[in-house]
């Protein structure tokens, strides 16, 4: 069996629970160096986004940038980008050489993210890299990207997901994610929700002061006034990126920079990554595919679907769903039925990996009097009507292998 055929046996397990041997992988001058190299995005919804924008901010700056994101849609390879290309499957072999051996010397088997991770890490080492942006799993304290202990944190939002791993209130949440590094140097916070209710509760967890927090929402208006609005998170996503790009250009004291800092947000267009509010058929004929899996993704894609279009020419959106087991679903469904121009279909089984049983769903619907109608993939496809695609990012993932 060869190295890839290995890492991919290993995403049929979703096993990470070595934390403590895989610092071991790294010296003690190679972790200092990632700690000081790195910036870590943690948060509920939107870090793929941050990170992905970022990626974009640096480059453009002529940084050498690492970014690790998670997880993919088509390809494992998209979660290791070097600059903005994905690493090609030579170097992931090399860096499997290394793992295999690590598992053999202290007998153990890491898991999928961590292989994957250890991998980007080593790569970013081993060619000297600017910068490495790092997407966080679950939580933070005992997440495997925690053992780098990032002196740049980004915090993107905070809802309620994962509650049986990271707990039952927003703060418990909240608590579990911002412990992800020891030496933070600089906190951005990304939700003005957040920055309202916990900013103190952070600042005494962290032990930093106030110029070590840092807003990343809210753009300058004309007027000069913060604009804060809870439903462009398009926005807000993009900020906090253009807050931690500053900041690392500051910290680095960067003289050949292309963009002067304080222009770098200038006439900046949104950098989407794939499957998150991916519109596949332009304005006339609404298709839109989108990963949101919790009921604040759920929430922030209808915010941000109503920003987009005039609800006045809207008076039927499709909406296929299709949800991962173990989550929300019923918090889920209450959100869309009652957005009022919305029909639900609900796609039939077995159409992506770790779906959740539509049985679940329609039954919730009979217990609920709500209508539905069962679809196919295929329909969403090749149907004509305003339409989206919603409820899982392994969901989004299946129709771009299979139609895109």
């Amino acid at each position: 069996m060869d190295n890839l055929q290995y890492l991919y046996k290993k995403s049929l397990s979703r096993s990470n629970k070595n934390l403590e041997v895989i610092r071991k992988f790294f010296t003690t001058d190679q972790l200092q160096y990632l700690s000081y190299r790195s910036v870590s995005i943690i948060g509920t919804n939107g870090k793929t986004s941050t990170a992905t924008v970022l990626n974009e901010l640096l480059h453009a700056e002529g940084l050498k940038t690492c970014l690790f994101t998670s997880p993919h849609l088509v390809t494992l390879n998209e979660r290791i980008q070097i600059n903005k290309d994905l690493i090609n499957n030579t170097d992931l072999e090399k860096y499997l050489s290394k793992i295999i051996s690590f598992e053999k010397k202290h007998k153990i088997t890491l898991g999928y993210f961590e292989s994957l991770f250890l991998i980007a890490a080593s790569y970013f080492i081993d060619n000297e890299l600017d910068i490495f942006i790092v997407e966080a799993g679950i939580g933070g304290r005992l997440d495997t990207t925690s053992i780098i202990s990032s002196r740049i944190v980004c915090l993107t939002n905070v809802s309620l997901d994962h509650t049986e791993l990271l707990g039952n209130s927003i703060q418990e949440i909240l608590l579990e994610k911002i412990l992800i590094s020891q030496k933070i140097d600089t906190f951005i916070v990304g939700s003005p929700e957040i920055h309202q209710k916990y900013e103190n509760f952070i600042k005494d967890t962290l032990n930093i002061k106030n110029e070590q927090y840092i807003l990343g929402f809210g753009s300058k208006d004309k007027n000069n006034s913060t604009n804060t609005n809870l439903k462009n998170f398009v926005r807000t996503n993009q900020d906090t990126a253009i807050a931690a790009a500053k900041k690392i250009l500051q910290t680095n004291n960067l003289k050949n920079i292309k963009i002067p800092i304080d222009q770098i947000d200038n006439n900046l267009s949104y950098i989407k990554p794939s499957g998150r509010f991916q519109i596949l058929n332009g304005e006339h004929n609404i298709k839109i595919i989108d990963g949101a899996h919790n009921p604040g993704g759920i929430e922030a894609f209808f915010n941000l679907f109503e920003d987009t279009y005039s609800m006045e020419e809207i008076t039927k959106l499709n909406c296929y769903i299709g949800f991962n087991k173990n989550k929300d679903f019923k918090q889920m469904l209450d959100i869309i039925w009652s957005k009022k121009y919305v029909k639900i279909k609900v796609l039939e089984k077995d159409t992506f990996h770790n779906q959740l049983d539509p049985q679940s769903i329609e039954t919730y619907f009979d217990s609920s009097s709500k209508q539905f109608k069962k679809a196919t993939l295929q329909e969403f496809h090749i149907t004509n009507e305003p339409s989206i695609l919603l409820g899982s990012l392994y969901l989004v993932g299946e129709y771009i292998k299979e139609y895109k």
